[in-house]
């Protein structure tokens, strides 16, 4: 995996300054590699290359530290990528069941390869933890369900799309990508172009109309 880049992301972990930065990127990396339970706070200070007490000092705790990852991640990343996805992609009147995939699942999947120590630390803790899967369910507006179902309406009264229900498809897709995300994250399967395009495909294919 690539090491993570906060500086991406930095307007939303707040004013950290390169230091705590470091601390933080590290951190992601070790919680990544090795899991929240089995991490240490020396290695951490090690691999940023600062005193073990920097870290305490900024974040207090191993689990602040950990809470200075999760949080803005299910406040502000989230919520922002799920609005980008409503404004942007979803506002693209799709033409066929293709566009509709290569564009949902292949944006999806490359920002999860080029993110994923950051995204396996935060899906880990989603698992793991369910205050955060609550408070990542409230930061799905209604916005996001009614330009799904738009999308999917009219790609069905296209004759592009199988008929089944909304929720059905959308089943399908989230369990079709969580597959191919799970296992690049925890069993070190490739996620390169080739399979995001094979996952492409498998949607395409599946969500095809069927013969009467």
């Amino acid at each position: 995996m690539a090491d993570p880049h906060l500086a991406d992301y930095a307007p939303a972990f707040g004013n950290l300054t390169a230091k705590q930065q470091k601390i933080l990127e590290s951190a992601i990396t070790v919680f990544a590699e090795k899991g929240y339970a089995n991490a240490s706070t020396h290695e951490i200070a090690k691999r940023a290359g600062v005193a073990e007490g920097n870290i305490f000092a900024r974040f207090g705790s191993k689990h602040g530290l950990l809470n200075a990852i999760i949080q803005p991640v299910a406040e502000r990343i989230f919520p922002f990528a799920v609005s980008d996805l409503v404004d942007r992609e979803l506002a693209t009147p799709f033409q066929t069941r293709h566009e509709f995939c290569e564009s949902l699942i292949s944006n999806r999947l490359r920002i999860l390869r080029d993110n994923a120590p950051l995204v396996k630390v935060f899906v880990t803790e989603l698992l793991n933890q369910e205050t955060v899967r609550q408070q990542l369910l409230h930061q799905f507006p209604d916005s996001y369900w009614a330009a799904l179902d738009q999308t999917l309406d009219r790609l069905r009264e296209n004759g592009e799309l199988v008929a089944w229900s909304n929720r059905t498809v959308l089943k399908y897709l989230w369990s079709l990508v969580g597959g191919v995300a799970a296992s690049f994250l925890y069993f070190n399967q490739p996620l390169d172009d080739e399979t995001i395009a094979t996952t492409v495909t498998a949607a395409d294919k599946v969500l095809a109309p069927k013969p009467a």
